[in-house]
């Protein structure tokens, strides 16, 4: 009998949580092609207008209220019983009737929203399905934990003692392999980045600069692009927009009004199925310090300047990469420029950090996953 894995995620909070379990999909179908594999939104599925109304409190505590996101983040058990208790009762019902009942064999979530509503609708099986949940992020809330979860897969060793210190979590439930990112990265890793360079067109011995993460209402990188047109080295810099078609605009119109640009070679891009590549081409890439974009960065051995992270996960993620040597953090544009033109003069020292940052990437962390699931399974 072939195994049937669902995994359960949120689109609306950022991409990475869908990345990382179409990530995962991906992984088991290669690993285990007869394995019926199915990815679904959760709120999507069982509540599109809650779906809605929690994108727009969201993005609207993080643009209007960060100290107050950053408190409820710090203080996740007041969020932890909320999820827990009323939502979970309300939204398991809808969840057992149109997921549930279909009889999977492991349930997987990626977004802790729906976590405690899918450990309620396993409470009412006969034959319960193992429950697990992927945090995507180097750090760890309350809201993640649940006594019903049966295995956690997490970014890093750290995040793992944290599960056992704070939440005592058995130690064989957690599973130390990285946030899932896209087979890909496995192989494109092997390649210098002047090879990537080559193969996109761009100049193979110009310093590279990558601008990426910007899909996010809260992600601006206008002023970025701005700022580093008109620095003195010339720069080879690349800048993706993701679906974020207003920042796109915004680039291409800054590009159009720049006199400063010159010997700077500038390629502006949308949505990027392959991202690998042109992570590949870059010496350095500047992002937010989201726990799936960050993964592939590091998986590709790239230092990271960090910029202005949000409060709450980015904080901690940002963090967690600094304590580690493979980033720097950035609050303003002034910064961003300095420590690329520190970076670019003592390429030693940049030479140091990327070296650091390859150690430190997971790129097969997909595969280890779903080899352990289907273990269990089959």
């Amino acid at each position: 009998m072939k195994p049937y894995i669902l995994i359960c995620t949120e689109e609306w909070a950022g991409s990475g949580h869908q990345m990382a379990a179409l990530s995962l999909q991906q992984a088991f179908q290669d690993k285990a092609p007869e394995a019926n594999v199915r990815v679904v939104g959760g709120l999507e599925t069982v509540s599109p207008i809650l779906r809605s109304l929690s994108r727009i409190v969201y993005y609207n505590s993080l643009r209007y209220t960060p100290a107050l996101w950053q408190r409820i983040y710090d203080n996740g058990n007041s969020l932890a019983l909320i999820l827990q208790k009323p939502l979970a009762v309300s939204l398991s019902k809808r969840l057992y009737d149109k997921l549930i009942r279909t009889g999977p064999d492991v349930v997987i979530a990626t977004h802790a929203y729906c976590l405690s509503a899918l450990a309620e609708a396993k409470r009412k099986l006969a034959k319960p399905f193992r429950l697990g949940c992927v945090v995507t992020d180097f750090h760890v809330n309350r809201f993640w934990v649940h006594p019903a979860v049966d295995f956690y897969l997490v970014a890093h060793e750290q995040v793992a003692d944290q599960l056992v210190a704070q939440f005592h979590i058995d130690p064989e439930k957690i599973c130390s392999f990285g946030i899932p990112i896209r087979p890909a990265f496995m192989t494109a890793r092997l390649r210098p980045n002047r090879d990537w360079r080559k193969q996109l067109g761009l100049n193979p011995d110009r310093f590279t600069v990558l601008l990426t993460g910007g899909e996010g209402k809260c992600s601006n990188f206008e002023p970025v692009l701005a700022r580093l047109l008109r620095f003195q080295t010339p720069l080879q810099i690349i800048a993706i927009t993701g679906k974020n078609a207003r920042l796109l605009a915004q680039l291409q119109k800054t590009m159009e009004k720049s006199r400063s640009a010159v010997g700077h070679a500038v390629r502006i891009l949308g949505f990027e199925e392959a991202i690998w590549e042109w992570m590949g081409a870059a010496d350095v890439i500047v992002t937010k310090p989201g726990g799936l974009t960050c993964s592939e960065a590091l998986a590709m051995g790239k230092p990271l300047i960090l910029y202005q992270p949000l409060p709450g996960q980015e904080k901690k993620n940002s963090a967690f990469l600094r304590a580690c040597g493979v980033a720097e953090e950035a609050q303003s544009i002034e910064q961003i420029a300095s420590i690329l033109g520190g970076w670019q003069a003592e390429r030693e020292r940049w030479q140091s950090v990327a070296e650091r940052t390859a150690k430190l990437g997971r790129a097969d962390s997909a595969y280890q996953a779903a080899e352990e699931i289907l273990t269990k399974i089959m």
